[in-house]
């Protein structure tokens, strides 16, 4: 990482890329793996039956056994981050990913759920040592000065990704069939895995050795143990935490938007998978418009990084509240765009306070704890509000608002508590 100190000019988002040239290799490898990663789940899809009526559950479990995972294996992830090679980790992920998506091919539509399940299931325990290893490298590939302009760019990017893969995925879907998406998946983990095998990347800090033939040493309790241990110490690393937490209580829009795009309003050229592709295609146009926003206005001040927290949770609530009220597919996917702009400041602007927060040391188990905690929020609201869509009468224009409502009061409490105050103390409460 450059020893740049103070930036005597705003640095943009290219000055970030062009600088850092092992962070760029990073960033190229991530892009490419994430479109496919969208190819993969609109196939899965299909595979469960496209958002018709009745497969609320079926959709909920896949979604769920995308992000469990994360909860029960991230703890460990962030250990493994913590003590061996970064740049290894994410080779190895890349790889075994790759192989894991190619199983998916001998799968059929209407088959067995649970092949599909256990596929998805191993795929994202593999991914899950990804994602810690990943963003515990950034600040140390980085200068110090474009640390928000590398999280911005990620998240732009990360929008663009997404808009890619699932438009790309509704095409292909429709084209040329499932099987298709799931071997240009495989694919983009391939190239991914090539990028990381050149990039040079700092080794994580020495450690003490002392402890090192203790069984609790060997398997990384001990280094559990710390890390929960500063986190319960941090005070404002808990209330940054949170955050994502709170934010996890709408995972199951992926749920509602999938249901609705598969609703004969929503269709598009009478096709489910292009109405799908559409609602989540909008929702990825939004991820890419709020970091910028929130950026220019914060720049690096704690203070108003907190603010950007708040009114984006602000903007997604309302704006989701109203999606499932909306009268055609075009005014539903801008609504869906506008909540979504507000719901990328939330993750982003979070991110980089536990960025700038967090010790190297610390980081790779302080993100996999704040992922697991957004993962197992997401997994129970999806399992929640699938189980009310299946067994009772509540319908989508009941159970968005509900989620939104819910998403209201936890975001308000950390809004008065914590974004509003203006000294750094503040996060204390």
């Amino acid at each position: 990482m450059a020893g740049a100190t103070e930036p005597k000019a705003k640095r943009s988002l290219m000055d970030a890329l062009r600088d850092n040239p092992e962070w760029r290799r990073l960033y190229f490898a991530r892009t490419i793996s994430l479109v496919g990663n969208w190819l993969n789940t609109l196939a899965i899809v299909h595979l469960l039956g496209g958002g018709e009526h009745g497969t609320a559950m079926a959709l909920a479990l896949v979604f769920v056994l995308k992000q469990v995972p994360v909860t029960f294996f991230g703890p460990a992830a962030g250990v493994v981050a913590d003590r061996y090679q970064r740049r290894r980790i994410m080779l190895v992920a890349d790889l075994l990913s790759a192989a894991l998506v190619l199983g998916f091919l001998v799968a059929e539509p209407g088959g067995s759920h649970v092949y599909i399940y256990v596929l998805t299931l191993l795929q994202i325990g593999v991914v899950t040592f990804f994602d810690p290893a990943y963003r515990a490298s950034v600040p140390d590939l980085v200068r110090p000065d474009d640390l928000i302009s590398a999280n911005a760019l990620s998240a732009v990017t990360w929008s663009i990704t997404f808009a890619v893969g699932t438009a790309l995925g509704g095409v292909v879907l429709y084209l040329f069939g499932w099987r298709v998406a799931f071997a240009l998946d495989a694919a983009t983990y391939v190239v991914s895995a090539l990028l990381i095998r050149g990039l040079h990347a700092p080794a994580p800090p020495a450690r003490d050795t002392e402890r090192s033939t203790r069984l609790s040493a060997v398997l990384g309790i001990d280094d559990m143990v710390a890390g929960v241990r500063y986190v319960l110490h941090s005070p404002p690393v808990r209330s940054i935490i949170v955050v994502k937490f709170i934010w996890g209580t709408m995972g199951a829009l992926t749920l509602f938007l999938t249901l609705l795009g598969a609703q004969p309003g929503y269709r598009i050229l009478g096709s489910s998978d292009m109405g799908i592709s559409f609602l989540w295609f909008c929702r990825a146009i939004g991820t890419g418009i709020g970091p910028p926003i929130a950026r220019a206005f914060a720049g690096g001040d704690e203070h108003k990084l907190r603010l950007s927290v708040a009114f984006g949770f602000a903007v997604a609530i309302v704006f989701y509240g109203v999606v499932p009220f909306m009268p055609t597919f075009w005014l539903a996917g801008l609504s869906v765009t506008i909540a979504h702009i507000g719901g990328s400041m939330v993750w982003v602007m979070s991110t980089v306070l536990l960025q700038q927060r967090v010790p190297t040391e610390f980081r790779g188990r302080t993100f996999a704890a704040e992922l697991g905690l957004v993962m197992l929020a997401s997994s129970a609201s999806h399992l929640v509000y699938a189980s009310l869509l299946d067994r009772t009468s509540l319908t989508l224009t009941g159970a968005i608002p509900l989620a939104a409502g819910v998403c209201a009061v936890l975001a308000g409490v950390w809004i008065v508590r914590v974004a509003l105050p203006k000294t750094p103390m503040a996060l204390a409460a």
